[in-house]
């Protein structure tokens, strides 16, 4: 009996030694958002956090229900952090992050998760509103800038009126000088014959 239960436990070590590689493969530890919560303030940025260090080579995608994939930036790896910077705001909906990556054992990963966006409208109004006085303000600065320089062309081309006009009296009244003049020369002269 005793030999069989030496056996049997050295079996059984042999089988978990052999089977721990397996079970030493990259998997996702938590991340934010998390699978299946429902996220109510606009997101800016997601993170993944793995239960071991991944390589740099990681890929991170963003696709919305129907399928349209939404724009992530500033991908960074970060030991095991993986993050991405959402670059467009998320309308109301199920969102799936996907990504692949290669943890330290070498082995490939690839996964998804999904969530969901519930944002109130008066949150998504104030955000577009905010938005919408930026834009005033800067239209309104672009504006008063357009407003001096349509000013300046003004007083530009009443000047440039002003001077046509004096540069057209001027050539008028010399015009007339020398025609004077001529007609003075022409009636001195038949005097004299």
């Amino acid at each position: 009996m005793k030999k069989f239960t030496g056996a049997l436990a050295f079996i059984i070590l042999l089988f978990a030694f052999s089977a721990s590689p397996a079970f030493a493969h990259t998997h996702l530890d938590t991340s934010d958002p998390e699978e299946g919560s429902t996220v109510t303030e606009p997101l800016d940025s997601i993170t993944l956090y793995f239960e071991t260090v991944i390589e740099e080579s990681a890929v991170m995608e963003l696709h919305a229900e129907d399928g349209t994939e939404v724009a992530l930036d500033n991908l960074t790896v970060n030991d095991d952090e993986f993050s991405a910077d959402v670059t467009e705001p998320l309308e109301n909906g199920t969102y799936t992050i996907s990504w692949d990556i290669i943890g330290v054992d070498g082995h490939p990963m690839e996964d998804s998760i999904s969530f969901e966006v519930d944002i109130e409208e008066t949150a998504v109004e104030e955000e577009e509103n905010t938005d919408a006085a930026e834009d005033t303000e800067n239209a309104e600065d672009g504006s008063e800038e357009q407003a001096d320089e349509n000013e300046a062309a003004s007083e530009n081309n009443v000047q440039e009126e002003a001077a046509d006009d004096t540069n057209s009296n001027t050539l008028l009244i010399a015009v007339l000088v020398i025609a004077i003049v001529a007609v003075i020369a022409i009636v001195l002269l038949k005097r004299k014959k």
